[in-house]
């Protein structure tokens, strides 16, 4: 085999905004034309409309957590449904979800552990593949150096129009490299596309985590001098300098937590293979997955970044906002949130990864994750895949912002409760807008979420077992709300840079003003001031870790606190994942998960007085780490078909 890193393929055409380029080998000779073809990349540069497609390309590899399928043969997107775990959400792997869909990813791969290296070599059912075959990051990369070194050529764009689609190109470059790192750890790195005259030169060896890190950066950093800090309606979806000083934050921010930052890695780095052992330096080798040391200003750094966005929007008049509430009540604290993540142009969303779906109608979603069925009369929907835990549910606290507790609301009240009252009534907002659940309103009547009920159907069927499921990017699972929606997904938005910077803020000693921004999120759903009494309230009974690896000087409960608040947030947009990732939080791989049953006890909803059974929790199936859980599952295994290509990867610790 050639010294290569990776062979795979440019999907598309012309006519999808991409351009087609056979099989091409990073380390081998670079083919212009595909075998058969006629497009060249002569052809894609020589006018405008032509590169603006191959730009859209590029756009078009980028991560969306919501679930798409095949369409006539093609992909909605490059990134095949197998990344994404088999059809199921990264949450799955978190304490959010239980899924019951056992043909997806989730539940044969890693509940039942069989996720290992060799599962990689084809990335299906897996969370984030580094294989070239079948996976979008390469191919992003590869397709956004070769516009940035080929559109000066285009006759009929302007130099700024050049300057500003190569920052969108290089953040296409940034976003696919963050993704690497998070999922992998130090990666290999290119700076430039691969070509006939240039690969035999190119180091394709894994590089150190800071070399990483830095690179994603300065990528940033650089996209950030070339774009606008916001774009017109029509352009919505662009990259903008607030997209790169976002994803900044968000890349720092991973980098200074206790998975990268601290005194001893999480593993330690085993011996490289015999092929890989002349191909890096020894020194390095442990520096793949972690810094090599603790440094406290490496938080300082992600607070620096916050407050040079902050800075820079309000030089642009505060364009980007939270969506706010229109009515303080709790119908416009839900509007305001269900709004925030998949409304257009908002002023929220930093980076938005959006497909060529016109609807929310027309994802996977409505198979995997819904309820049983839609307005439209499709039966048979909710495969399971968005059982959501009792753990999660609870999370939530009620709205006057004190602890919530399933089993404790069973204690003082016993088990028989009404639409009314019962254990989920008046919580925070946010709960009804992420979560179906029982007695909430859906389609203008109440939520069936008891056995036999149009919601939750048979005791037996899977698609809401615990009691729950997913709610959020459903809505009201309608024409108005899901089939007619235009179809958006929030890579990022505000509120994840708020929440980083209290975060920071609290690992740098100001817990003061980490509480103000912590606040601005909660406020929006009508939530109370932080406190240090409420604060304790919401923490008490948690065995918290402590990090003797480390020399943090955060409030254990607000670092808690602000962790449980990312989770009510962000939920099903990717995140509890690698908060629980770079916290090292083991404790939550191997807790027990619950569900609950509702069955109905007598009466009727026409008559007003129907009544409801609420059962113990009851422990969720058992996960194959629950046991033999080991830190390893922290970061993926890269696949031994590119390790044995001998040029330089080395395998992650444990795998």
């Amino acid at each position: 085999m050639k010294n290569s890193i990776i062979t795979y393929l440019l999907l598309g055409s012309l006519c999808l905004g991409t351009w087609s380029c056979g099989d091409i080998a990073f380390g081998d000779s670079f083919l212009e034309k595909a075998p058969g073809g006629d497009i060249t990349i002569d052809t894609i540069f020589s006018s405008k409309m032509y590169a603006d497609r191959a730009l859209i390309s590029a756009y078009a590899t980028l991560r969306t957590g919501l679930t798409v399928h095949e369409n006539n043969g093609q992909y909605f997107e490059y990134q095949s449904p197998g990344n994404k775990l088999g059809w199921d959400n990264l949450d799955a792997l978190t304490d959010i979800i239980s899924t019951r869909c056992n043909w997806g990813g989730v539940y044969g791969t890693y509940y039942g552990g069989q996720y290992n290296a060799e599962t990689e070599n084809g990335s299906f059912a897996t969370k984030f593949g580094f294989n070239p075959i079948q996976d979008a990051s390469w191919t992003g990369i590869r397709k956004g150096f070769l516009y940035i070194n080929n559109v000066d050529r285009v006759p009929d764009m302007t130099d700024d129009e050049k300057k500003i689609r190569k920052g969108e190109a290089r953040m296409v470059i940034a976003c696919q490299y963050h993704e690497l790192m998070r999922h992998f750890g130090g990666i290999p790195l290119l700076y430039t596309d691969i070509q006939a005259g240039n690969d035999m030169g190119t180091d394709y060896s894994r590089q150190t985590f800071e070399k990483t890190v830095d690179f994603i950066v300065s990528l940033c950093d650089q996209a950030a001098s070339e774009l606008p800090w916001v774009v017109a309606p029509v352009d919505d979806g662009r990259f903008t300098k607030a997209s790169a000083m976002a994803l900044k934050i968000r890349v720092l921010l991973m980098a200074a937590s206790p998975l990268f930052n601290a005194n001893k890695p999480y593993l330690e780095m085993g011996k490289p293979t015999i092929a890989n052992a002349d191909k890096i330096p020894v020194e390095d080798i442990d520096k793949m997955t972690w810094y090599g040391n603790y440094d406290q200003n490496r938080w300082q750094k992600v607070v620096t970044a916050c407050e040079e966005f902050f800075q820079e929007n309000e030089k642009n008049s505060n364009f980007y906002h939270l969506v706010e509430s229109v009515s303080q009540d709790v119908e416009g604290y839900r509007d305001a949130f269900s709004r925030c993540y998949a409304e257009r142009y908002n002023g929220e969303i930093l980076i938005a990864t959006c497909r060529t779906m016109r609807t929310f109608g027309e994802l996977y979603h409505r198979m995997y994750f819904g309820p049983s069925a839609d307005t439209n009369g499709n039966a048979g929907r909710g495969y399971g895949g968005g059982c959501v835990t009792l753990n999660y549910v609870d999370m939530f606290p009620y709205s006057n912002g004190e602890k919530a507790s399933y089993t404790q609301w069973i204690r003082e009240h016993g088990s028989i409760g009404t639409l009314d009252n019962n254990p989920f009534v008046n919580r925070d907002p946010r709960l009804y807008e992420s979560v179906m659940i029982v007695g909430d309103r859906f389609q203008g009547r109440v939520a069936e979420m008891w056995v036999g009920g149009r919601e939750r159907v048979a005791q037996d069927n899977p698609r809401a077992i615990t009691g729950f499921c997913i709610r959020k990017f459903l809505w009201d699972y309608n024409e108005a709300t899901f089939h007619n929606k235009p179809a958006n997904y929030a890579y990022m938005r505000l509120a994840e840079v708020y929440l980083a910077y209290a975060e920071a803020l609290n690992e740098t000693g100001n817990k003061g003003d980490a509480y103000k921004y912590l606040n601005k999120v909660r406020n929006r759903v009508g939530l109370p001031d932080m406190s240090d009494a409420l604060l304790h309230r919401l923490q008490s009974g948690k065995i918290i870790p402590s990090y003797s690896e480390c020399s943090l000087i955060g409030d254990a409960e607000l670092r808690e606190e602000i962790l449980d608040e990312r989770a009510r947030e962000f939920s099903f947009e990717e995140v509890r994942w690698f908060d629980i990732a770079r916290w090292k939080r083991g404790d939550i791989f191997q807790k027990d998960l619950y569900g609950i049953t509702i069955m109905p006890e007598g009466g009727s909803i026409d008559a007003g007085n129907l009544k409801l059974s609420f059962s113990d929790p009851t422990m969720e199936d058992m996960r194959y780490w629950k046991h033999k859980f080991s830190p390893k599952w922290f970061l993926s295994a890269f696949p031994t078909s590119e390790i044995n290509k001998g040029y330089g990867l080395i395998q992650n610790p444990g795998w």
